[in-house]
């Protein structure tokens, strides 16, 4: 278990400072009693994979604005800009049903 030695409280789980003072813990670390969910374990490759798909809707803007003039460009990069904000409220806010409950009354 991890402790803060100016607050004098334990961690467990992978922290690595103080929640509190912003200390360095001491001791070694200990799982965390609770369960990590699916999207944060795989936050980081999401994330990687929404970054790619957003240079690759906002190159294929690009070449439509190229090909068939300016609103094509509008179109695709509005479209883009829809998929980031749905993806990055699912990826941060946890389940849509979580989400949307906040907002309809899903009975």
């Amino acid at each position: 278990m991890r402790h803060c030695d100016r607050c004098h409280l334990d961690y467990t789980g992978d922290a690595d400072r103080c929640a509190l003072c912003g200390s360095t813990l001491t001791g070694q670390t200990t799982p965390s009693p609770f369960p990590v969910a699916i999207w944060h374990r795989l936050s980081r490759t999401v994330h990687r994979a929404l970054g790619a798909l957003i240079v690759i809707v906002v190159a294929a803007a690009a070449i439509a604005a190229a090909v068939f003039g300016l609103p094509a460009l509008l179109i695709a990069l509005g479209a883009g800009i829809a998929l980031l904000v749905i993806a990055k409220l699912l990826l941060t806010q946890g389940p849509l049903s979580m989400k949307l409950s906040k907002y309809f009354s899903l009975r």
